[in-house]
């Protein structure tokens, strides 16, 4: 009867755990890719979500702009301070400059 040697059997064990290896790590990087994709696509709608709301105060701001200008509450006071323009019926006062 012949015996095996040693070196067969512990090539064969150690062939056995890398094949056991590989056949376990494939899954788990198949899984850690699908992770990461949805943990990428969550921070980005987080962040798009904040951009939104930015964007929506901006709006706001805005449309209030707008409103003032249909009024004619921003046209008078701009024409005032940046014109000199004055109303009739209005004072005027002259401060000369030393």
């Amino acid at each position: 009867m012949k015996r095996r040697s040693k070196k067969k059997t512990s090539e064969r064990f150690k062939f056995k755990y890398i094949i056991i290896l590989f056949l376990l790590l494939i899954p788990l990087f198949y899984l850690g890719r699908k992770v990461y994709k949805y943990l990428d696509l969550i921070f980005q709608v987080w962040g798009d979500k904040r951009k939104m709301l930015v964007l929506k105060g901006e709006n706001e701001v805005l449309q209030g702009r707008i409103d003032a200008y249909k009024k004619g509450l921003l046209l008078e006071a701009r024409a005032r301070d940046d014109l000199g323009m004055i109303k009739k019926g209005d004072r005027v006062y002259l401060i000369s400059g030393k």
